[in-house]
C-alpha cells in the first residue's frame, strides 16, 4: 500500500459486517463474478436499505483495499485471507487481522500519530485526526471514514481501546514493539534510516558488507551518503545504539570496511514493514520533540549536543507559531533552484487574506546580515509574505539595519525572536501575540506612505 494512504473502508465497519462471514464468501465465490459476490454481500448484510447492492459494492472494494480480495470482473480471495479464515478461534481471527492491518496498512503510522497526539494534549476526534494525517500528507478528505473503521477494527483486536487510546500491552505482544519504539525508528537520520532499510530488505541471516548495503541503499532510494565520514555518521551510530552489529574485516588493503549484520531487534517482521511505512516521514524525530514541553524544550535548547538543541529549537517554532493560528506546512524545506538553500520550517495563514511564513532557527550566538540576507533571497522563490528569524542569542545591529530596509523597500515584514524573547514565551506562551504585535507597529511606522 502507498505510504500515504489508509484503505478504503465504506461500508465494511465491523458494526456493518462479519468478518469470517466475508471471508467465507469470499473463498466461495473465488473464480466467479465480482458482481454475484456483491449480490450475495448485499442479501445478507444490507438487504433492508435502498441501493443495497450499492453498499455491497462499497464493502467489495473495501474487502479489496484491506487485501483480502483481489481481482476485478473475476475475483478471488488472497493468501492473507486465507490464513484469517483457517483461525478457527474468533479472538485470534480478530487478533492476526488488526496485526495485518498494523504491519501492511498503515496501521503503525495511525498508532503513532494517535500516540504523538495525546502526548501533546490534542483531542482525538475523526477531524482531528483527519486533519494530521492530511498534514503528513496523506491523501484523505476531511470527513473521510478510513481511519474510523480502521480504528474500529484495531478495537475489535484490542490494539485501540475506545476513544482512539492505544492499547501499549496488545500492541507488544503482538508485534513485539511498545508506540515509543516507533520513535526510536524514526527518529534515525535519513543516511542510517535508508541503511537501515536496505539492510533490511538484502539481509539473510549472514553478515554483508557495509560498502555494498551503502550501494543498494544509493540506487533504491536515491539517498547520498558521505561516504569520507560514512562509518561515524552512520555505522557507529546504528551499531552503538542497536540497530545493526558492526564488525571490522581483517582482508585486503587500505581501509577496511565493516560487516554489519541485523541484532534481534531489527530481525523482527514488524521491522521492515515499519521503516517501510515511516520512510516519507525520515528524520522524523521532530514530530516527537514537538511532543515535549516548553520546559523541557528550554532544557534541550540550551543542550551542548548541536542536533538536539537544534531539533528542540524547530519544535518550539512549531508549537509558537501555531498558538498564533498559523497552518504548518513542512520542515527543512529545500530549494535547489537557489543553490540547495534551506528554510527550517515554512507555515500558512488564510486568515482573511493568504501569507506564508519562513521561519529560520539560528542557535548562535549572533545572527549577521548575510544570514537574514540569505533569508530574503529565499523568500522571493517560496513567496513568502514574512520572516521570522528565531535564534537563542542576537541579532547585529548590521543585521536589524538591514532588515528595517528591506522592510522600507519591500512588500516584507521581518520578525525577530532573540534570546529574551524565546526566554518570555517559554515562561507564558501566549506572550507571543504581544511580541509580534509590537514588532508588527514597528513595521508599520516603517511602511508609512509617503505624502501626497
Amino acid at each position: 500500500m502507498n505510504t500515504t494512504e489508509l484503505p478504503f473502508g465504506t461500508q465494511f465497519s465491523p458494526e456493518q459486517v462479519n468478518l469470517r462471514r466475508l471471508l467465507e464468501l469470499a473463498q466461495k465465490y473465488t473464480g466467479k463474478a465480482n458482481r454475484d459476490l456483491v449480490r450475495q454481500i448485499a442479501s445478507e448484510f444490507f438487504a433492508q436499505k435502498n441501493e443495497a447492492e450499492k453498499l455491497a459494492g462499497n464493502t467489495s472494494i473495501s474487502l479489496k483495499g484491506y487485501g483480502l480480495l483481489e481481482g476485478k470482473t473475476t475475483i478471488r480471495i488472497t493468501e492473507t485471507g486465507k490464513m484469517l479464515l483457517s483461525l478457527e478461534d474468533e479472538n485470534q481471527l480478530k487478533k492476526a487481522f488488526a496485526k495485518h492491518i498494523l504491519l501492511n496498512l498503515n496501521g503503525l503510522v495511525l498508532i503513532d500519530t494517535l500516540r504523538r497526539m495525546e502526548l501533546s494534549g490534542e483531542k482525538l476526534t475523526n477531524a482531528s485526526i483527519n486533519e494530521e494525517l492530511i498534514r503528513q500528507g496523506f491523501k484523505l478528505k476531511q470527513t473521510s471514514n478510513n481511519a474510523q473503521v480502521m480504528k474500529l477494527w484495531l478495537n475489535q483486536g484490542e490494539v485501540i481501546l475506545d476513544g482512539w487510546k492505544v492499547n501499549e500491552t496488545v500492541l507488544k505482544d503482538l508485534l513485539g514493539i511498545e508506540g515509543e519504539d516507533i520513535a526510536n525508528y524514526k527518529g534515525l537520520q535519513p543516511q542510517q534510516y535508508y541503511f537501515l532499510l536496505a539492510l533490511c530488505n538484502a539481509y539473510d541471516n549472514a553478515p554483508l558488507l557495509t560498502t555494498d548495503i551503502r550501494e543498494l541503499a544509493a540506487a533504491s532510494y536515491a539517498i547520498e551518503f558521505d561516504e569520507k565520514n560514512f562509518a561515524n555518521k552512520v555505522i557507529k551510530p546504528l551499531h552503538e545504539n542497536g540497530f545493526i552489529i558492526a564488525t571490522k574485516t581483517t582482508s585486503g588493503r587500505g581501509a577496511k570496511p565493516f560487516m554489519v549484520e541485523l541484532t534481534e531487534k531489527t530481525k523482527q517482521e514488524v521491522v521492515r514493514p515499519l521503516l517501510m511505512q515511516f520512510k516519507d516521514q525520515v528524520g522524523s524525530a521532530l514530530a516527537e520533540a514537538y511532543c515535549k514541553t516548553f520546559a523541557e524544550l528550554r532544557t534541550e535548547i540550551d543542550s551542548k549536543d548541536t542536533y538536539t538543541k537544534g531539533l528542540a529549537l524547530e519544535a518550539f517554532a512549531i508549537k509558537v507559531m501555531k498558538i498564533i493560528g498559523l497552518e504548518f506546512i513542512k520542515t527543512r524545506y529545500k530549494d535547489y533552484q537557489i543553490g540547495g538553500a534551506e528554510v527550517d520550517v515554512l507555515f500558512d495563514s488564510t486568515r482573511l487574506l493568504y501569507t506564508r511564513w519562513q521561519v529560520q532557527c539560528k542557535n548562535t550566538n549572533t545572527v549577521t546580515i548575510d544570514m537574514v540576507a540569505k533569508e530574503v533571497g529565499l523568500s522571493h522563490m517560496l513567496k513568502s509574505n514574512a520572516i521570522v528569524i528565531m535564534t537563542t542569542g542576537h541579532l547585529t545591529s548590521e543585521a536589524k539595519k538591514y532588515a528595517r530596509r528591506i522592510m522600507e523597500d519591500m512588500n516584507l515584514c521581518i520578525l525577530m525572536l532573540q534570546k529574551e524573547d524565546i526566554d518570555s514565551i517559554i515562561e507564558n506562551p501566549p506572550c507571543i501575540v504581544d511580541i509580534f504585535n509590537r514588532q508588527s507597529q514597528e513595521a508599520k511606522k516603517i511602511k508609512v506612505l509617503p505624502n501626497g
